[in-house]
């Protein structure tokens, strides 16, 4: 996950800064600036990221799906809400839990490092601000860790798979599939296909009414291997 380092590096060393030069009152406003941007970034740069190549889906379309002919397959699928349900949980506790931890820990560790943060010497007091935000933010990386799902079901609601890739609202994915940064799974029995972003645990599934059409395809231009 190598933009998510980059992005926490960047917000570590961008924030430092800023609470070396501000006044100190000003500091648990700038820490709640902070841990709501990194989240909000996070978040929002896979999105980003899957955007950038739309222009280039341009191929003969295979096969499409609907919102409705989406929404009356997932309704038949009776074990979708049992996956759903432990995820929506956890989709609320990560949302939570690191602005608790935050708040809980962030008076302590400012405490510990008070004499390096207030000193008058400004390097001191930016190499303080680095440490305080890094350890801040390892804590919770390391707790929504263990809170993560393995894989977070997104099922997509309309699609076009084209002879050149994948076309959804906000997602496009180009042929041939990229086995190094994504894994495809095949449910035969419960009519989609999934395509897991191992980088971000996003799993983008793809309900299908004619999913030995969908599996054809997928192997004849996605590159993906019979049995996969």
């Amino acid at each position: 996950m190598l933009y998510t380092t980059g992005i926490t590096i960047t917000t570590i060393v961008v924030f430092s800064s800023i609470s070396t030069f501000i006044p100190s009152n000003y500091i648990p406003i700038a820490n709640v600036v902070y841990i709501i941007a990194f989240m909000f970034i996070v978040m929002a740069i896979p999105r980003i990221m899957m955007r950038k190549k739309s222009v280039e889906i341009r191929g003969t379309i295979l096969l499409k799906a609907s919102p409705q002919e989406v929404m009356n397959l997932t309704l038949k699928d009776s074990e979708l809400e049992k996956e759903l349900r432990p995820q929506i949980m956890a989709m609320i506790m990560m949302t939570f839990i690191p602005l608790i931890l935050w708040f809980i820990l962030a008076g302590f560790i400012s405490s510990a490092l008070s004499p390096i943060t207030t000193s008058s010497n400004v390097l001191h007091r930016f190499v303080g601000y680095i440490i305080f935000y890094s350890v801040l933010l390892g804590i919770i990386r390391i707790v929504t860790y263990f809170i993560t799902p393995k894989k977070m079901i997104m099922p997509i609601n309309s699609y076009e798979i084209r002879s050149d890739g994948i076309k959804a609202s906000g997602l496009v994915l180009t042929f041939p599939i990229d086995i190094n940064r994504y894994q495809v799974n095949i449910n035969m029995k419960r009519n989609f296909f999934e395509i897991i972003d191992k980088s971000t645990r996003y799993a983008y599934r793809f309900y299908v009414s004619d999913i030995n059409k969908a599996k054809n395809v997928l192997e004849k231009y996605g590159g993906i291997k019979s049995g996969t």
